[in-house]
């Protein structure tokens, strides 16, 4: 039987939304996403699409040529839609230390809002990754360490989903306790929110509730879609999660 619960979605706010250029998403256009949530009521919409890196050396994401058409398009719905919705250019990344200059020159660009860590892999060292690895058992204590790294660094706005580190984690004991402290005091101590994520709520082992309470009250939480089409928009916004 299938469990229902209800997203606590508090706001107007449609945050974490990708776009086609990242390759696993709907072909919508851009101002279709602007154009919904509009319809929905919203007054904010953030696009955070995956980030490219230089010379494309990962997939699941957008080329780093379509970089400057990305951020072009969201500054002319930005002015096209102002008396009407909020839009907001956002990129998701891994925090890769190899690429800190990198992430700098993200933080600078002309029409750049804010920059989220997604770690959906880490890097043991520049040209060697944990996607390569045989034995994922301990893949968390990577993937947080590489978070703290990049919250550290003050140029992250938001850790997307940190949770799912955990996703391979049959039980969530002192190493997974300690980890995940290591994440939530890196984001307070440095003003950066943590995204309850929609998308992983949906999705089996990705949500992980242990973590969420080891909060503490000054925690910044923000709820984010992680949709990938405007149907998982519209789903995440109307707060339905069916696991």
């Amino acid at each position: 039987m299938k469990n229902t619960q209800v997203y606590d979605y508090s706001g107007k706010e449609l945050f974490h939304i990708h776009t086609h250029r990242c390759k696993h998403a709907s072909s919508e256009a851009d101002v279709e996403y602007v154009e919904k949530a509009i319809e929905l009521g919203a007054r904010k919409i953030v696009f955070t699409d995956h980030a490219p890196f230089p010379d494309n050396p990962f997939g699941n994401r957008m080329d780093i040529e379509e970089l400057p058409e990305y951020i072009d398009s969201l500054a002319e719905l930005k002015n096209t839609y102002k008396k009407k919705i909020e839009v907001r250019c956002g990129l998701e990344i891994e925090y890769l230390p190899s690429f800190r200059d990198y992430y700098l020159n993200l933080k600078k660009m002309d029409g750049m809002d804010l920059l989220m860590i997604g770690q959906h892999f880490f890097e043991h060292y520049e040209g060697n990754y944990s996607f390569s690895d045989e034995d994922k058992t301990n893949e968390f204590i990577g993937l947080c360490e590489s978070m703290v790294q990049g919250i550290n660094t003050g140029l992250f706005d938001v850790v997307a989903h940190p949770d799912r580190a955990f996703r391979r984690c049959r039980q969530f004991g002192h190493r997974e306790i300690e980890a995940a402290k290591s994440v939530i005091w890196a984001a307070v101590s440095n003003g950066v929110y943590l995204e309850k994520n929609y998308s992983s709520m949906c999705r089996k082992n990705q949500y992980k509730e242990e973590f969420w309470t080891l909060l503490p009250a000054k925690a910044m939480v923000l709820n984010g879609l992680d949709a990938h089409s405007i149907n998982e928009m519209k789903k995440g916004y109307n707060g339905v999660v069916v696991e």
